[in-house]
């Protein structure tokens, strides 16, 4: 019996583990849809690089890339297109709306290209600064335009007249006008497959599998999408710039200006890292350049080595983390002088300075409310003269009647050296104008 009952067990076992391997994965001969949505960059790249890798894995019978775009980089766009291309799958580009610019080379990489009612494709011309890419760049990307539209079976030279407005087509286009192609002109002009009026439609057309897997970006990839973005991106460097510099002129401990900057700088670093456009190198550089300027602000005097240091890793760092050197030039010029701005009139106006008084304890501690000063010696300073010792920006320390003092002047800077007259003492706080 206990034989028997043996037997038993073991054949239970065998039986479910020949219905483990037998048993599809999940997802297996499903359709995968894969939105390429939004702006064509790193972020969206690593996150289609994901979902095709996620659809290899479990057993996809096929892939319908779903295109709604504007465009974006030429190297993403590359990436995504070269990825196509190489699937052992049959793909299908699906242009739902729009595929200009990069989306039109990603398009064309599908092994069937489909074209919903009023979408449209082309107008590829590269830009840098808002101006026509030089020459060479131009040749490049009209030669990868072609190189895919001719894999596919596809018109070469009308791909490349989507980037190269020289490209004279009779009957489609004249020189100096770019191509852009309606859906019904693609079929005309055979460089789309069918038109079909969503992804059903496409679904029951090509007899694919009902089994339907819509990838969607996870947390990471949607927050850090949003952070990278250039306008968010050039808010938080406004924010991060204009909080740390107003934290340095401002006398007094660590408060709300510092801690917006630092939080600022922190969500920049954090969304391009999600992307993949940085990695650790980049941040350290920038946390050691911020150290050598408070170093060469708060304890090594004059201005020298270790601030031009400081500010070259700074900058350094913003730019590594950028997407690409032009899209860093944009949003640190930019931001530079929105923080410059923010800074102005935050130490300057009056009306200003009390919406942020706001922010912060305003109350003063004043001997004529009966408060006793925590160093009652600070008033005998008031109305003294003495010399800076080192350079006030405004914040450092002077000589006093022989004695070293911790001082802030109004907001101007003063050089170490300087003659300096106490104007105000309120608690711990002393301050000094230059005489």
């Amino acid at each position: 019996m206990n034989t028997l009952k043996r037997r038993a067990i073991y054949f239970v076992f065998i039986l479910i583990a020949l219905l483990a391997l037998s048993t599809p994965a999940l997802g297996a001969g499903a359709t995968y849809i894969i939105p390429i949505h939004g702006d064509i960059d790193n972020g969206n790249w690593l996150f289609i690089q994901r979902a095709y890798d996620e659809a290899l894995k479990n057993g996809a019978s096929a892939i319908i890339f779903d295109i709604d775009t504007y465009g974006g980089y030429i190297d993403s766009a590359i990436n995504i297109a070269d990825l196509i291309l190489a699937c052992p799958l049959p793909t299908y580009c699906y242009v739902n709306n729009k595929g200009l610019s990069a989306g039109s080379l990603i398009a064309l990489a599908g092994e069937t290209l489909l074209m919903a009612p009023g979408a449209t494709i082309g107008a590829a011309e590269p830009r840098l600064f808002n101006q026509t890419a030089d020459p060479k760049t131009i040749s490049m990307w009209a030669g990868k335009l072609t190189s895919i539209a001719e894999i596919r079976g596809r018109n070469g030279q009308i791909a490349a007249a989507f980037a190269d407005a020289d490209i004279e087509i009779e009957g489609l286009t004249e020189k100096g006008k770019l191509v852009t192609l309606t859906a019904a002109q693609t079929i005309e002009y055979e460089m789309a497959d069918n038109i079909c009026a969503n992804r059903s439609e496409l679904i029951d057309e090509y007899d694919l599998s009902l089994n339907v897997e819509t990838m969607e970006k996870n947390f990471q990839e949607k927050t850090g999408g949003w952070l990278s973005d250039p306008w968010i991106s050039a808010i938080l460097l406004t924010l991060g710039i204009a909080g740390i510099v107003i934290e340095i002129l401002s006398a007094g401990s660590f408060g709300i200006f510092g801690t917006v900057g630092l939080i600022s700088f922190a969500l920049y670093f954090i969304g391009h890292f999600w992307v993949g456009n940085i990695g650790v190198g980049a941040i350290l550089l920038f946390l050691v350049g911020l150290v050598l300027i408070i170093l060469e602000i708060f304890v090594i005097p004059g201005f020298g080595v270790t601030g031009i240091m400081g500010i070259f890793s700074v900058l350094t760092s913003l730019v590594m983390a950028a997407a690409n050197f032009n899209q860093a030039v944009l949003v640190l010029c930019g931001s530079f002088l929105a923080a410059v701005l923010i800074i102005f009139f935050t130490l300057r106006n009056k009306k200003t300075r009390k919406v942020w008084g706001k922010l912060v304890l305003s109350q003063k501690l004043d001997t004529t409310e009966g408060y006793v000063s925590n160093d009652e010696g600070l008033t005998a300073f008031l109305g003294k003269r003495g010399t800076a010792l080192t350079i006030l920006r405004p914040a450092g320390a002077a000589e006093i009647e022989g004695k070293r003092v911790d001082v802030v002047t109004a907001g101007e800077f003063i050089a170490a050296g300087s003659g300096v007259e106490v104007t105000l003492v309120e608690g711990m706080r002393v301050v000094v104008r230059e005489i």
